[in-house]
């Protein structure tokens, strides 16, 4: 899974599964956008990433995925430091601080504040960078969702409806792409150790997986690189669900 080359922006890179991939890309050779809502937080990112592979070439960018302008001048410098771009990974989401209550309880704010990040930032992000590989007749995008998807999970339904939204996306951004050899997917974790849940939830929930462990960001870095690889050239249009067996149950 070589990415040398290969120019990458991994939204909401700054910690948890972002990091990963953005430090896994590095590893593979690219050069990578480390995009966040923080310039402190995306420039710690930058330093974790180098301490640990001296020499990857990484740029930190503030970014408001569900600003389209913040989404365009993202793309835009990426395009004036590395000269292209070729990998979009969509991770960026609003989860943690989500109320959790019957769906009537949600407010209309917080509701269109989840779809505004989880949804219409994916689109942003794709859409800004769609015309680029358009151009060059090839690259990747990635969306990230969630295993939420496939098990309607209750009491928080304004995520579960965010991410399911991203399906429609990938499908026909996938179907629009493909002939200009553009592939369009969608990994969706199950609950993974971001701190966003306490080590007791995790352990109680990885007991009703197929596989009794919890997920850690690491575990979501392979299958991301590869679909981000020359190698899953033929792979577009997909989901794929990394949570232990989580959503045959």
């Amino acid at each position: 899974m070589d990415l040398t080359g290969k120019v990458a922006i991994v939204t909401g890179a700054a910690r948890g599964i972002g990091l990963a991939v953005a430090t896994r890309f590095c590893r593979a050779g690219a050069r990578v956008v480390i995009a966040d809502l923080n310039a402190n937080d995306t420039d710690n990112a930058i330093k974790t990433v180098q301490r640990d592979l001296p020499g990857a070439q990484c740029l930190g960018v503030t970014v408001d995925v569900g600003d389209r302008p913040s989404v365009e001048a993202m793309v835009e410098k990426t395009v004036a430091a590395f000269g292209r771009v070729d990998i979009l990974v969509s991770n960026a989401g609003v989860w943690k601080n989500l109320s959790r209550g019957p769906f009537w309880q949600l407010s209309n704010a917080e509701w269109q504040n989840t779809f505004r990040v989880n949804t219409e930032g994916a689109f942003n992000c794709a859409s800004a960078v769609a015309p680029h590989l358009v151009r060059q007749k090839s690259g990747r995008i990635i969306f990230i969702g969630s295993a939420a998807i496939g098990e309607a999970l209750a009491h928080i339904t304004q995520y579960s409806a965010s991410k399911s939204a991203l399906i429609g996306l990938m499908r026909c951004a996938a179907k629009e792409l493909g002939k200009d050899g553009i592939t369009v997917n969608m990994v969706n974790p199950g609950q993974v150790d971001t701190g966003a849940f306490t080590r007791e939830q995790l352990e109680s929930r990885a007991q009703s997986k197929f596989i009794h462990r919890v997920g850690v960001p690491q575990d979501l870095e392979g299958i991301i690189t590869l679909l981000a690889s020359d190698e899953a050239a033929l792979i577009t249009a997909q989901q794929i669900f990394v949570d232990g067996g989580g959503v045959m149950n």
